[in-house]
Formats: C-alpha cells, sequence, structure tokens
C-alpha cells in the first residue's frame, strides 16, 4: 500500500468515527429529554409522596423523592421551593427512621438551599440545620459543627431568648470548643454556662457546681493562674489544678 492509499484509508477512518460520536451524541441528547418529566408526571408524584407522608411510609418517600429530586431540578431550579422540600422531604424520612442519610451531599444541600431560600429562622432551615448538625457530631466534625451551633446560640438570642436553653447550647459550644482544643473560645463558653446557670437554677445546681470546676480546669489548661484562684476563691469551691472536670 502506498502512501497515498494509506492516507486515503486513514481519512475515511477519521470520517467514520466523526460520524459515529455525532450519531452517539444526538443518541444521548435524545434519551436525556425523553428522561425529563413532564410537569404533570411531575405533579402525580409529588400526590402520591405527599400520600406516603401521611401513611408514614418513610422508605416509600425516600425512593419516590430520589427519583423526584433531578427532574425537579430540571423542569425548575434546585432552589425552587418544589425541589426543596423534596430535598426536605428525603432527609426528614431518614431523620423518622433514626439514621443519616448516606448521601451526605443531600444533608448540606439542603441546609444551605433552605438558608439561602427561606432564611434562617425558617422552621424548614431549622430542622435541616438540626439535622445537619447531628449529622457533623457523630462523625466527629467538630470544627465544622460549631459554626451550626453557634447559629442555633444567635437565632435563640434573638427569638424567645430562653435562659436555660441558651444554657445547654452554651454547654455543647463548650465541648466542641474543648474537642477542638481552642482554650480560649472554651473559656467564653464556659463563662456564659457559669453565668446562666447561675440565672437559671442558683448556685447550689449541680451545673453551677460543674462549671466552676470546668471554667478552673480551663484556666490552668491556660495558665492563667492568677483568674484560677480567684474563681475558687470567689466561688469557695475546692478544684485541683491536675485533674480534669469530673463533668
Amino acid at each position: 500500500m502506498n502512501l497515498s492509499n494509506i492516507a486515503n484509508h486513514l481519512y475515511l477512518k477519521f470520517i467514520l468515527l466523526t460520524s459515529l460520536l455525532s450519531l452517539l451524541s444526538l443518541g444521548f441528547s435524545s434519551d436525556t429529554q425523553a428522561k425529563v418529566w413532564s410537569e404533570r408526571k411531575f405533579e402525580k408524584t409529588i400526590l402520591s409522596i405527599d400520600k406516603d407522608l401521611n401513611r408514614k411510609r418513610w422508605k416509600s418517600v425516600i425512593n419516590r423523592s430520589q427519583k423526584a429530586l433531578p427532574h425537579c431540578v430540571e423542569l425548575y431550579s434546585e432552589r425552587a421551593l418544589s425541589c426543596l422540600f423534596i430535598l426536605r422531604n428525603i432527609n426528614q424520612s431518614y431523620a423518622k427512621m433514626h439514621i443519616f442519610n448516606p448521601d451526605n451531599s443531600q444533608i448540606k444541600t439542603a441546609y444551605r438551599l433552605s438558608a439561602e431560600v427561606l432564611g434562617k429562622t425558617h422552621f424548614t432551615t431549622y430542622n435541616a440545620r438540626d439535622y445537619y448538625y447531628k449529622y457533623l457530631i457523630f462523625t466527629e466534625s467538630y470544627a465544622q459543627a460549631k459554626p451550626l451551633l453557634n447559629e442555633f446560640i444567635d437565632i435563640e438570642k434573638s427569638t424567645t431568648n430562653d435562659a436555660y436553653q441558651l444554657m445547654e447550647r452554651y454547654k455543647q459550644l463548650y465541648a466542641l470548643e474543648g474537642l477542638t482544643e481552642n482554650w480560649p473560645a472554651e473559656e467564653a463558653a464556659l463563662t456564659m454556662v457559669l453565668k446562666l446557670a447561675r440565672d437559671v437554677l442558683g448556685e447550689e445546681s449541680e451545673d453551677f457546681k460543674a462549671a466552676v470546676e470546668a471554667l478552673a480546669y480551663n484556666y490552668c489548661t491556660q495558665k492563667k493562674y492568677y483568674e484560677y484562684f480567684e474563681l475558687i476563691k470567689e466561688e469557695q469551691q475546692e478544684v485541683s489544678c491536675f485533674s480534669e472536670p469530673s463533668s
């Protein structure tokens, strides 16, 4: 085979390959379009999901919702309320079964979209934040959990301002700061726990005494010995600098 024949042969192979790729591309495009649901089919599926929710058929809610979600995004957008509520239904159904959504990206996305579209104080956002927060604690992602916990605290302060609820939240924050060894931030959280425990439960309560002990140990960790001695003197509580708090 001379050079001219080789060139012609290669050119024909190139044309054939190009035509084939073009046909395949058209085929995939056609299939994708065919798979997109009509609005009528989507609305029917939403009604079926609502029935499953009312009957507490959580697995069925998850299965139908997972199938509907990409079509919802295709028909509208991921920020559309319909799509946002489908995502909420998926996560809440897993929560009802006391397990976490194995697709953790949906847990984060549900919170992000709810906060952006509905606002941080909306009850849907609250539930999405709570589920995401619990997931981060479960997976020991403590640093990532702290901003969510601070949001809970800020919202609590600006709404009901329930002192007992705030005390419980600051306890959680103190624990997270300790787990991430952020001692100044732990000190700030413990100072709030101490104040709130005094206001809500009184100085004789176990919560108050535990907060004094934990704050004293925090001062020792930071080598703030003056603050340590002042605290145990003022609260008349014996706390050793060389032992961790009992709670």
